[in-house]
C-alpha cells in the first residue's frame, strides 16, 4: 500500500492458540481482508548472544504458527505480515540496553534479524522494546543513553533492510505517555528510519485497578 493509504495494523498474539473455548485464536481465525498489516507477537532477544530468537519455540516453530500466520497472505497477497520483537514481559532487565549500546552487538543483531525474517518469510520487523531508557516504564533505574543508541539501531536496521529486495519494513510500537516517550525516543530519527509507528494507546486501565475505567480512552 502507498504511504498515504490508511493502515489497519493488527497484532496476532502467539499464546492465543493455547487458550481454550471462545478465547482460542489461531491463524485460521484471521480475516485476511480485515487488516493491511498483521504483526506477530512476539519474538525475543537471546540474553546471552543478544540476537533475535523465537518467543516460544514450541508455538512459533514446532507447531508452525510462524508459517501459518505468514501463509494468510495466500488469501490476500496485498497483506503484509511483520514480526514484533519485545513486549512488556520480554523487556525486563538490561539485555536490550546492552545490545543497542555496543556497535558490534548491534551489528550482530541486525544480521540475525535479516536472516530470521527471511528464513520465516516475514515482511518486516516491529520493535516493541518497552522502553528505551525506561525499562518497563521505570525511568529512574534505566540507562539514559538508550535513547540515542536506539536511534543508532534504527539507522543500522534501515540500511540493512533497504538492501533486501523487496526491502523489509521497519516499524516500532511506542509509549503513548509523555513521561516515558520524552525520555525514550528521538522522534525526528524515528520519522527518518521507520516506515510507520504504532502508538500504544491502550492499557490505561486493567483488571488490577479495582474499579472500572476506560481501557483505551478516545478523549
Amino acid at each position: 500500500s502507498s504511504d498515504d493509504e490508511m493502515k489497519v495494523v493488527c497484532y496476532f498474539i502467539s499464546w492465543g492458540i493455547n487458550r481454550e473455548g471462545h478465547a482460542k485464536f489461531t491463524a485460521e481465525d484471521i480475516d485476511p481482508f480485515l487488516c493491511t498489516h498483521i504483526i506477530y507477537a512476539f519474538a525475543g532477544l537471546d540474553s546471552k548472544d543478544l540476537i533475535i530468537k523465537p518467543g516460544d519455540e514450541n508455538v512459533d516453530v514446532n507447531k508452525g504458527t510462524f508459517q501459518s500466520v505468514v501463509e494468510v497472505k495466500k488469501k490476500n497477497p496485498k497483506l503484509k505480515v511483520l514480526l514484533a520483537i519485545g513486549g512488556w514481559v520480554e523487556s525486563e532487565g538490561d539485555k536490550y540496553s546492552r545490545m543497542v549500546g555496543d556497535s558490534d552487538k548491534r551489528k550482530n543483531f541486525v544480521k540475525s534479524a535479516v536472516e530470521f525474517l527471511k528464513k520465516y518469510k516475514f515482511d518486516g520487523l516491529d520493535l516493541d522494546w518497552e522502553y528505551p531508557a525506561c525499562w518497563q516504564a521505570d525511568c529512574d533505574k534505566s540507562e539514559k543513553s538508550d535513547k540515542e543508541n536506539f536511534s543508532k539501531l534504527l539507522k543500522e536496521l534501515r540500511k540493512a533492510f533497504n538492501k533486501e529486495n523487496p526491502s523489509l519494513l521497519l516499524t516500532a510500537a511506542v509509549s503513548a505517555g509523555k513521561y516515558v516517550s520524552n525520555q525514550a525516543y528521538q522522534g525526528e530519527k524515528m520519522a527518518e528510519y521507520l516506515d510507520f509507528v504504532n502508538v500504544m494507546t491502550y492499557d490505561y486501565h486493567n483488571f488490577n485497578d479495582g474499579k472500572t475505567g476506560h481501557h483505551a480512552p478516545f478523549h
